[in-house]
């Protein structure tokens, strides 16, 4: 989408192992126009980022003077430059404060960092989730419950407006490989989607997720003994993990749950906290990590985003 007549005074983008997202926005946070592209850190090499960002800011025709500022696996070890972790606990305002400068760039370039558990027993590390919390802190979740799904899940804890601790379950990637890598291909290649089905496996895992490894291996041990007794593998694999994942990390305490995220992913997992009779508040992830880098934006360049975000970008 392109608003005309406005001018770009800040870029936005958060640059993934899998994909870029770039918006184009006023002081005001209003968005001008938006980009999406496949090249992700894990198509780039360190010396591809620059063009790959400057042929999207001609495409937008963005001035040389607007700042763009950068959230996610760009600035892993692996990406455009590292920008070392913080240490959690911690407010979401030190971000502003671990921002580092891309070298060599006649544009002002920033990205963020991401977080650091560094807890023997619970090691943990995220990269651009830390936004999307921040987003939701700025709309004033200060308390509560985040779970953002993906490839990677995080369960996040915040209280006061911090993140205190969370945890990564590898639940979108274990469905990848165990669907097209491991033996269970042969059940779960099928596109065919049962809700019926998925909404029975998360209530099997939840209820025993000491089980679910066993169940996973009956998707394929039913076809071979009983034909077709699984033709929506899929669904089941999918309610096997997320049913399994929700148990581990969502505690009995009686503190809000957030659900952030969008698309597919965000259905299934509405679905399954339904499902479970889990109360939940449901928050579009990517207006989240917007809001939430708008608002570092503001730290970071206060003489172009003079005011403080209250309430997020607008669309």
């Amino acid at each position: 989408m392109t608003k005309t007549g406005a001018t770009t005074d800040i870029v936005l983008a958060d640059w993934g192992t899998s994909s870029l997202r770039l918006w184009a926005l006023d002081r005001q946070g209003h968005l001008l126009e938006e980009r999406r592209s496949d090249s992700g850190m894990g198509t780039l090499s360190r010396d591809g980022y620059a063009p790959e960002l400057q042929g999207h800011l001609a495409a937008m025709s963005v001035p040389d003077e607007t700042p763009v500022l950068i959230c996610g696996m760009a600035g892993a070890a692996q990406g455009w430059q590292e920008a070392p972790y913080l240490e959690a606990p911690t407010g979401f305002a030190a971000l502003a404060d671990g921002a580092i400068t891309i070298t060599g760039q006649a544009r002002d370039i920033r990205i963020l960092p991401g977080i650091a558990q560094r807890d023997s027993a619970n090691p943990d590390v995220m990269r651009g989730e830390e936004t999307i919390l921040h987003g939701l802190v700025c709309n004033g979740v200060l308390d509560g419950t985040v779970c953002l799904p993906g490839t990677h899940s995080k369960w996040a804890e915040i209280e006061g407006g911090r993140l205190v601790g969370f945890r990564t379950m590898m639940t979108g990637e274990m469905f990848a490989l165990l669907g097209k890598r491991s033996i269970l291909r042969h059940t779960v290649m099928s596109d065919r989607w049962s809700d019926d089905d998925f909404i029975a496996a998360v209530g099997e895992a939840h209820a025993d997720p000491s089980r679910a490894l066993a169940s996973l291996f009956g998707l394929r041990a039913g076809p071979l003994l009983f034909g077709d007794a699984v033709p929506h593998g899929a669904s089941r694999l999918s309610g096997l993990m997320i049913g399994a994942e929700i148990a581990s990390c969502l505690q009995d305490d009686g503190r809000p749950l957030h659900l952030a995220a969008t698309g597919e992913v965000a259905a299934h997992y509405a679905r399954a906290l339904t499902g479970l009779g889990i109360g939940f508040d449901m928050v579009d992830a990517e207006l989240a990590v917007r809001t939430g880098l708008f608002d570092i934006a503001s730290i970071l360049w206060p003489d172009i985003i003079p005011e403080r975000m209250q309430g997020g970008t607008t669309a």
